[in-house]
């Protein structure tokens, strides 16, 4: 099975995989299929016999594609990056470094804020009964920089119980935490992307510091965002996550999320709101980006 949604490749069957004057082509059998290297924005192989030439690895790294890797299972579980993507890659990379405590402890605080504002934001858009929305705004109000009293953890715990219901943990083998899972790792991998686009370390992050997580700053620019994927699990999952659901969590990135009073598609979405979060690391800014998920979700945009 080969799945093409806009600019995102998944590639699930047994076939060879190479690279043909600067396209993707995807040979199953006596058939073949041609991809420009262009209109590629994501590439995910979610296959255990796909066989991948390194030309075209190399090209889809070169062209900062996002390359996903699946287990056997068909869960995501690493990406390919490229060293450097930026031309003044030392330079970005010196900023971060240098990033001031004071602004990564403030940006935190502004992350955790905007991550309740939009599980707020999924409670009224399905207008979920007995909503505890005046407890998490009472969180978001009393936060401190560095979120030093964990009002994140505090509001997740309420809000996902309140979400899909009090027996639900985020640690169980349902559906819903399936589907939660994937498309946290889709939207991280594109992140990931972004970060690297902008000659910065996915592995230097604000908050997050795991010293076996090469992906922590990846992962502190994600919270706000979750909510988008939690949004679509709430409205679309029930007892099942098969590959039906996995298309339609892929297409997610190209569905139409609204920011700062306009719609974008999600993928042009997360690269402002990371740009945001970079321009306030470096002191050009005062506020960030968020998306307003009370707006709704846009699916099956061309």
């Amino acid at each position: 099975m080969v799945y093409m949604s806009w600019k995102t490749v998944v590639i699930g069957s047994e076939c060879k995989v190479s690279l043909t004057m600067n396209r993707m082509k995807i040979t199953i059998g006596d058939e073949y299929h041609n991809i420009p290297l262009c209109d590629l924005d994501t590439v995910i192989f979610s296959h255990d016999k796909t066989v991948i030439t390194i030309p075209l690895l190399s090209q889809l790294i070169e062209h900062n594609i996002n390359v996903v890797i699946c287990d056997s299972h068909n869960d995501p579980i690493g990406v390919f990056q490229a060293f450097n993507t930026h031309s003044l890659v030392f330079k970005q990379l010196n900023k971060q470094i240098n990033w001031k405590k004071t602004r990564k402890k403030k940006l935190w605080k502004l992350i955790v804020r905007d991550k309740i504002q939009s599980e707020m934001d999924v409670l009224q858009l399905f207008e979920i009964e007995n909503a505890p929305i005046d407890l998490l705004k009472e969180y978001k109000n009393s936060i401190y920089n560095d979120d030093q009293t964990n009002r994140e953890g505090a509001s997740a715990r309420i809000y996902f119980k309140t979400l899909f219901g009090s027996d639900f943990t985020r640690d169980d083998l349902s559906a819903v935490n399936f589907a939660l899972n994937y498309g946290y790792k889709i939207v991280a991998s594109y992140i990931s992307k972004c970060v690297v686009a902008r000659g910065l370390l996915t592995q230097l992050g604000i908050h997050h510091i795991g010293e076996a997580n090469a992906f922590n700053l990846t992962y502190d620019f994600i919270e706000p965002i979750r909510a988008v994927v939690d949004a679509w699990a709430y409205d679309s999952i029930t007892d099942r996550f098969s590959i039906a659901e996995k298309q339609a969590i892929i297409e997610l990135l190209q569905a139409k999320v609204f920011v700062d009073g306009k719609w974008f598609r999600l993928n042009d979405a997360i690269e402002d709101i990371v740009d945001s979060y970079i321009a306030f690391l470096n002191e050009k800014t005062e506020e960030v980006l968020r998306i307003d998920v009370k707006k709704g979700i846009q699916l099956n945009c061309e």
